[in-house]
């Protein structure tokens, strides 16, 4: 779903009420495809949400360490503070 919406022109960085946005979401789930994907397709790594927390702390307060080190390979800021 998230390829086929991407591929047809959907906002990659679109944000919900919260300012989450699919990667956010998909770092709190632990699904590397789809964080690969997004990322691959231009995702913001370090855009925060209304709460200030980034894909990174998200991944961290989920318990999700193989997202936690793929963002961290990818650049992501590990000092950025929420």
């Amino acid at each position: 779903m998230v390829k086929y919406l991407i591929e047809n022109g959907a906002d990659v960085d679109k944000e919900n009420d919260d300012g989450d946005t699919p990667l956010y979401s998909a770092c709190g789930k632990g699904n590397k495809t789809i964080v690969q994907y997004l990322i691959q397709n231009g995702a913001d790594i370090n855009k925060d949400n209304k709460d200030g927390n980034t894909p990174l702390l998200t991944a961290c307060d989920n318990e999700k360490s193989n997202i936690v080190s793929y963002l961290i390979e990818k650049g992501a800021e590990i000092d950025k503070e929420n």
